[in-house]
């Protein structure tokens, strides 16, 4: 077993490498503390792990808008002024750390850290993708799938007795189950989940560097 995984994780990484590459090398100096979780998330992309890389992706998002908030009110302080730094980021944590996302968002808009279209995208994902996902709401998820998946009733033991004996192997009943069946819906947020995960940390990552862009004219 621990072969198969080794080979598995090793064939990925090769296969999928040049599909991350291009989101290891941009820095974003205000934002070095979100280093580890954006490598985190690469890594589950990297390994097709969509669904996690999702998760990771919406704790992505939340930590960005917070600390995007944080920086900005702490612009222009460092460690060298110990006294007005451990002020100033308890005031910024007071303020800003036990807002709801969509409050984040809407300051983030009013400080000028996001335009119109970055926060309305943003708003978007967040009733699309990091709402459901998030509190686990399976009929958001997979909205889109149909409402129900047709297919024949069979017996294994059926199949397997015609198989041996030469015989015609014998459709059962066709039967329509609904897609909120915990197998097909997990099925397909698994699939939905392949579809969106790049393009969803894609976003929030060009987000940030636009984000940290903005730092830097404000502490010009």
């Amino acid at each position: 077993m621990e072969q198969l995984f080794t080979k598995d994780l090793a064939e990925k990484t090769k296969l999928n490498y040049k599909v991350i590459e291009k989101y290891l090398e941009p820095k974003a100096d205000h934002f070095l503390s979100l280093s580890s979780l954006r490598l985190e998330i690469l890594k589950t992309l990297m390994l097709e792990l969509f669904q996690a890389s999702i998760f990771a992706t919406n704790h992505f998002l939340e930590r960005l808008i917070k600390l995007a908030l944080i920086q900005k009110y702490t612009l222009g302080v460092t460690y060298a002024q110990p006294e007005l730094y451990n002020k100033l980021t308890d005031e910024a944590i007071t303020k800003y750390d036990r807002l709801i996302l969509l409050d984040s968002l809407k300051l983030a808009l009013k400080e000028g850290l996001l335009s119109q279209q970055e926060f309305d995208q943003l708003e978007d994902v967040k009733n699309k993708i990091r709402n459901p996902y998030s509190h686990a709401e399976t009929k958001k998820i997979i909205k889109d799938a149909p409402a129900k998946f047709s297919g024949f009733m069979f017996s294994f033991e059926e199949v397997k007795n015609s198989l041996k004996s030469g015989e015609d192997v014998k459709l059962g009943q066709k039967t329509q189950i609904t897609t909120l069946s915990s197998t097909f819906s997990q099925l397909y947020q698994q699939e939905f989940s392949r579809e969106i995960a790049l393009s969803y940390f894609d976003l929030i990552f060009k987000t940030m560097l636009s984000i940290n862009r903005k730092l830097d004219l404000f502490s010009a």
